[in-house]
């Protein structure tokens, strides 16, 4: 992997360490006492993904949290791509992409624009070239790695993913007409697939829960996590505090029920690309 993809598996792996602490009920200084750690600045520095871990303190901390055998096994797994050497020649690898990776199951939902785990090249490039915390020469790149983060939505043994956006991020041109028809076009073919789910909340439909926002929930069957990614004018961001992730899960079930059903959102979509071929 290369060294983008490594730091991509710290932070799952951080992030996994963190929920597992948690849910043993036990504070930073509890578990750094109890792994004979000399401070608790590096438990905070491993859970934000800032440094690896070694394969023998992993194991003293899934036995201190008492991470059940199918789950600690999985861990493992993440900890092993965490400790890998990077590769010069290898793509670089977001973060999202590594967590869509063990994904069982991915909600997203997006009111203005599509969402990124459904763009096109030429959308995401639309969209990056306007970007405050994007320099000009790294657009291309950052938009080609939205497209590679979305290839195990396709893979043989795809996530579920479940797509809500709101009826303006089918109309805005973003990229021009061209674009935002290739969008569409890209958008029909994945809602096509057996593992996909798409609604429209419409335009008339008035205030709903998530009015104005964006974010994607990231389910890990194994183990068993939850994710919420966010992206702002200046940062992207994860937050799996259990409030948190109930709250947008709750969002996200409202916003749902207030869609459209499937068959009558993908027509609504089927019409707004015959609106721009002709």
């Amino acid at each position: 992997m290369g060294s983008a993809a490594v730091a991509a598996y710290r932070e799952l792996l951080g992030a996994v360490l963190r929920s597992c602490r948690e849910k043993a009920g036990m504070s930073p200084t509890q578990a750094t006492k109890s792994l004979g750690w000399y401070s608790s600045v590096k438990i905070a520095r491993l859970e934000a993904g800032a440094i690896k871990i070694p394969e023998d303190e992993l194991e003293r901390m899934l036995e201190l949290f008492g991470v059940p055998a199918g789950e600690a096994e999985k861990i493992r797994f993440f900890g092993v791509k965490a400790r890998e050497r990077p590769s010069r020649v290898t793509p670089s690898e977001s973060t999202l992409r590594a967590f869509v990776a063990e994904a069982s199951e991915v909600r997203t939902y997006a009111d203005q624009l599509l969402p990124e785990l459904t763009q096109t090249v030429d959308y995401a490039y639309a969209l990056l070239s306007t970007s405050l915390r994007t320099a000009p020469s790294d657009v291309g790149r950052e938009a080609r790695e939205r497209v590679e983060a979305q290839r195990p939505l396709t893979s043989v043994q795809p996530p579920d993913l479940h797509v809500v956006v709101g009826e303006p991020a089918l109309l805005r041109p973003v990229g021009g007409r061209l674009v935002l028809r290739n969008q569409l076009e890209h958008l029909r073919a994945l809602v096509d697939r057996p593992n996909v789910t798409f609604r429209v909340i419409p335009i008339d439909h008035g205030e709903h829960a998530a009015l104005g926002m964006a974010f994607t929930l990231i389910t890990l069957a194994v183990p068993a996590f939850t994710t919420v990614y966010t992206e702002g004018l200046t940062a992207t961001s994860y937050a799996d505090a259990p409030d948190e992730v109930d709250a947008y899960k709750l969002a996200f079930r409202r916003i749902t029920e207030a869609a459209l059903p499937e068959e009558d959102s993908a027509k609504l979509l089927d019409r707004r690309i015959d609106e721009l071929v002709q």
